[in-house]
């Protein structure tokens, strides 16, 4: 392995660390565009780390980056290694770059300590962090364009993920700022929003987040009925993906546990559940 291509790897493997639920989803779609994929979550995983952990100042230089790096890689001149990985993909399908814009548009919502008003809300945010899922789609059929019904899956599947790492995260999430149960929801409980962060194990918390858990499982058993036997074939990465996400969701105890410990898979159980879901993608 040359060392040019050693600097482009490391970068574009970041967001899919060995044993982790994207690499087990990447790891079973289809051996040509795994690298690309890796490149996706790459760029996934640097706007994550651009908005966490750093004040708010340096956050918001690191996401302007982005931003006009954007703007650089859709003028054919990137500079990082993971958009450089992502170029490719860029001028065969342009309309990529305006969902990787969207997902920096939910990063900026992250950013600001954004607050959703009702369902409707919230999964408008979640759809944007979906967008990601869209472009993956329209990679794994490629050199087809992704049929309707694969983008609609694609989305709702980025969507779900999105939610089952904010219940998995939900402690974590308050002590930093951020609360992703709709107001409204909180208010009908007798909630005051500006109190919850302080009571992360209010006991009042506990049916509105069973409710969201609940509403997330049908949808993450719903998406696999979206597509047909040829599209199942061709979006394997995204039904694994579901899969692991289905099986984490039903660990997860938002309410009364250390903010700290968050729900996971044991690695056998990712690897099981993932071969099990590319299998059965793969079934007539």
């Amino acid at each position: 392995m040359s060392n040019d291509w050693q600097e482009l790897a490391a970068p574009q493997r970041r967001g899919t660390p060995p044993g982790s639920m994207r690499y087990f989803a990447v790891l079973f779609a289809a051996p040509g565009v795994r690298q690309l994929l890796h490149a996706f979550y790459a760029f996934e995983a640097e706007l994550r780390d651009s908005i966490d952990g750093a004040s708010h100042d340096i956050a918001h230089t690191r996401l302007q980056w982005w931003h006009d790096e954007l703007t650089r890689l859709g003028d054919g001149r990137p500079r990082h290694p993971v958009t450089i990985a992502l170029a490719p993909a860029m001028a065969q399908r342009p309309a990529d770059l305006a969902r990787l814009r969207e997902l920096m548009h939910a990063a900026a919502l992250d950013l600001a300590r954004n607050t959703y008003a009702d369902w409707s809300e919230l999964e408008g945010y979640c759809g944007q962090c979906g967008a990601l899922q869209e472009a993956i789609a329209g990679a794994l059929s490629t050199p087809a364009d992704p049929d309707e019904a694969e983008c609609h899956f694609a989305r709702r599947l980025g969507a779900a993920v999105r939610q089952t790492e904010m219940l998995r995260d939900f402690g974590h999430d308050l002590r930093r700022g951020l609360l992703y149960v709709p107001l409204g929801l909180l208010a009908e409980a007798g909630l005051d929003p500006q109190a919850v962060p302080g009571h992360p194990e209010d006991p009042a918390l506990a049916p509105l987040l069973a409710e969201w858990q609940t509403r997330l499982a049908h949808e993450l058993d719903f998406l696999p009925t979206l597509l047909d036997a040829r599209q199942r074939r061709r979006q394997a990465h995204g039904l694994v993906l579901a899969a692991l996400h289905r099986r984490l969701l039903a660990r997860i105890r938002p309410v009364g546990e250390d903010p700290a410990v968050r729900a996971d898979l044991p690695p056998i159980t990712r690897l099981w559940t993932a071969w099990r879901a590319a299998v059965a993608s793969h079934r007539p």
